[in-house]
């Protein structure tokens, strides 16, 4: 929320929330990094000057460092602006060619220093409620191609063996016979690369002994050059005490111009949600990151924002965060009082799919991934989003999965390779219909899933419509929900969903704006051995979204379980 130098514009959006109270439970301030000490200090005590006003509407005060390693290109040619920290040529990241480039090493001590100092300030001045470091740390992502400097190149050999040099290694990753365990090794050493910088965050924090959530704004969990995972990072927020951490993925889907770009977003987040439940860290939280930057009302609407959101929230995000206000950008306040109002109606229905997430994964069909990363250092898959697109119940490798296909991906990673896993009894073979299947040729495939699973893939729409399918597992294999999103400009029409082994024999129907779900008609199925719930919907308007809980409860007596 850029509104630290204008409080009569914050006063004003409070002013806001005292109309909708409850809307949103917590503000983040943000500051870049590479200021001066005395620069940072000022600043932060501008913005900690605003928790007494937070605190009388109920809403915590926490922080967001920005930049961090760095953003974008250098400006006007310097890698600082005027007034910032100048830092030696020692702590700037080297290019695979052998040039400095204007980003930091996360491994340089000078770094390392600035940071504990930096967090320490923050956390002194402001005693912020939670300290998060955005996605700036990370090494690649659409940025130069990580850290080649002489020391980065010696940890990796001593973590190695190895006796590389910068233009073996830079052969080895990316020119003719590159290998995948080679790419392997580099992306867990990234990972251990920003774990260094993340543990200065926690460094400060147990030194002044101050409750405070840490977290990471994560980039998209399908591109791993940055790192194979954040388990290390997370373990390095976590400290040695284990404190629960939290995790933010976003990455993309800034407008809703295109809106299906937010089904591949929440793929990627399944991802990462997935995976921080087995990374061995105390996840308290995986938050979902609603971005629209540089914010302007007409990117995106309440409405629009609530429908990502609810996707979110199925695909296995527990929290959101959502960003729709800057002091500078001149729009007016009354496009925030719209969507603060927009937001309250939802939360009841966000605060009971968000009960339905904690508790189980999200089921339906996986691409099989392997043990290596491929040259592109990229988890995402076209047939992934073409599946999901088409009504298809689409999750990423892991528990959650029903049954698995491999293609041409899954080959380039190595799946099918000496080193894979076996691969799984049911897996499937990759369809080959592209985005559009025709009615029978889908059929076929629900049938083939169907036949893989012994009848218990956990959710079937025969309906050939334009749909996201999301169901939630429970760990007994029962499910728990189902949420549908209408990926069309047009309607649905009625709908019959076939829940394979629901969680209850009530179906309650639930979208946002809605404050208690409704009851939904259903009656028991008769296909296949696994039992079977067909729920009947009347059809969902252009882009609407909800979400079927399984119960055994009335909607009078239903619990969000919260």
């Amino acid at each position: 929320m850029g509104v630290n130098d204008v409080p009569e514009v914050f006063a004003r959006l409070m002013e806001c929330h005292g109309r909708h109270p409850g809307a949103c439970d917590e503000f983040w301030f943000a500051t870049g990094s590479r200021k001066t000490a005395s620069a940072l200090e000022k600043e932060v005590e501008t913005f900690a000057r605003y928790r007494p006003l937070c605190e009388e509407h109920g809403i915590a005060l926490g922080y967001q460092q920005g930049l961090t390693l760095g953003h974008g290109a250098a400006h006007d040619g310097r890698w600082t602006r005027e007034g910032e920290r100048q830092f030696s040529e020692d702590a700037w990241q080297v290019g695979r060619d052998g040039a400095r480039i204007p980003y930091l090493c996360p491994r340089s001590p000078e770094v390392l220093s600035y940071e504990r100092e930096y967090a320490r300030t923050v956390m002194r001045v402001a005693r912020p409620s939670s300290y998060w470091i955005d996605d700036d740390l990370r090494l690649g992502v659409c940025k130069p191609d990580g850290c080649f400097c002489d020391r980065c190149i010696a940890a990796f050999n001593a973590k190695t063996g190895g006796a590389w040099t910068r233009e073996t290694l830079v052969a080895a990753l990316w020119g003719a016979g590159s290998t995948g365990a080679i790419r392997a090794a580099w992306s867990a050493f990234n990972g251990e690369s920003l774990a260094i910088y993340a543990a200065a965050a926690r460094e400060a924090a147990d030194a002044l002994g101050i409750p405070c959530r840490l977290g990471y704004q994560a980039v998209s969990a399908d591109r791993i050059y940055t790192a194979r995972d954040y388990a290390p990072l997370l373990a390095a927020l976590s400290g040695a005490a284990g404190a629960p951490v939290g995790i933010r993925p976003g990455h993309g889907f800034y407008a809703e111009a295109e809106p299906r770009g937010m089904v591949a977003k929440c793929l990627a987040v399944a991802r990462e949600a997935e995976r921080c439940r087995d990374c061995g860290v105390p996840v308290g939280g995986v938050c979902y990151e609603e971005e629209n930057y540089p914010r302007r009302t007409i990117q995106k609407t309440p409405g629009a924002i609530m429908t990502e959101c609810a996707l979110a929230l199925a695909s296995g995000c527990d929290s959101l965060s959502l960003y729709w206000f800057s002091a500078t950008s001149g729009e007016p306040i009354e496009e925030y009082d719209r969507f603060l109002a927009t937001l309250r109606a939802a939360r009841p229905y966000f605060a009971r799919l968000a009960a339905s997430t904690r508790r189980t994964r999200l089921g339906g069909l996986a691409r099989l991934t392997g043990p290596h990363p491929a040259p592109d250092f990229d988890r995402y898959d076209q047939t992934d989003f073409d599946l999901a697109c088409a009504g298809i119940p689409v999750t990423v490798a892991g528990p959650g999965a029903s049954a698995y296909y491999l293609d041409a991906k899954s080959r380039e990673e190595g799946a099918d390779s000496p080193d894979a896993q076996a691969l799984p009894c049911s897996t499937v073979a990759a369809p080959a219909f592209g985005p559009f299947p025709a009615g029978p040729e889908r059929a076929e495939f629900l049938d083939a899933l169907d036949a893989a699973t012994g009848g218990a893939f956990p959710v079937r729409v025969d309906a050939l419509r334009a749909l996201r399918v999301l169901p939630r597992v429970l760990p007994d294999g029962r499910v728990d929900s189902v949420t549908l999103l209408n990926l069309s400009i047009g309607e649905t029409g009625p709908l019959e969903v076939r829940v394979r082994r629901p969680a209850g024999a009530a179906a309650l129907l639930q979208s946002p704006g809605m404050a208690a779900p409704a009851t939904a008609s259903a009656a028991p199925g008769a296909r296949g051995p696994a039992p079977e719930l067909v729920v009947a919907l009347p059809g969902l308007a252009p882009w609407q979204i909800a979400t079927i809980f399984l119960t055994q409860d009335s909607p009078s007596t239903a619990k969000d379980n919260t």
